[in-house]
């Protein structure tokens, strides 16, 4: 059944250095696909920096909805902006980081219904 998803309902998950707003989950989708909505934050001056993390078996959509930011991964720091899109292999070690100090905001896409499982950190 189609349906229109509305932000400010979702499930929000704090994740280390970002906030994940769960749009669709395999619940929503018969097992198919996981969408997220993230806004991931600056890395903190003082703190300990994100690790990279890897989603075993499945790889990742990433839309830049808002911000500038850079994709740390195997081929090393890529840069990216508002309007781009990403597409990150299964099993390649990752993150997307603000390249200035405003938030970036993201819609990811995982097909999978449940990427909590297949990801580390």
């Amino acid at each position: 059944m189609a349906k229109v998803l509305q932000p400010h309902d979702a499930e929000v998950l704090h994740l280390r250095g970002r906030r994940a707003s769960v749009l669709l989950t395999g619940d929503d989708t018969n097992g198919q696909m996981t969408v997220r909505m993230v806004e991931v934050d600056p890395e903190p001056v003082d703190g300990e920096p994100r690790p990279l993390h890897v989603h075993e078996g499945v790889g990742e959509f990433i839309w830049i909805i808002k911000g500038s930011g850079l994709l740390h991964c195997d081929q090393g720091v890529i840069p990216a902006q508002t309007g781009e899109v990403i597409f990150v292999p299964a099993g390649e070690k990752h993150k997307i980081m603000p390249s200035g100090t405003e938030p970036l905001h993201l819609l990811c896409v995982f097909p999978t219904g449940d990427i909590a499982a297949r990801t580390k950190e």
